[in-house]
């Protein structure tokens, strides 16, 4: 398991725009991550005819997945 820990100071006062726009990002970041995941595991589903005639290999299925190309 991965822990992620972010410096904040009791000692400095809240940035209310700042926490809401790193929470926008986080949230965008996760969004993202879950995309990529879906198509990672669908192109992985795929068999090696399928990916084929897509112009894909195996290997390349984890490049595809981050550009977007199914």
């Amino acid at each position: 398991m991965t822990v992620l820990t972010l410096p904040l100071s009791a000692a400095r006062p809240a940035r209310r725009n700042g926490i809401l726009s790193f929470l926008n990002n986080l949230a965008g970041g996760v969004r993202e991550g879950i995309t990529v995941a879906g198509r990672y595991d669908a192109l992985a589903q795929k068999t090696d005819a399928e990916l084929a005639l897509q112009g894909l290999r195996r290997e390349d299925i984890p490049r595809a997945a981050l550009l977007g190309r199914r």
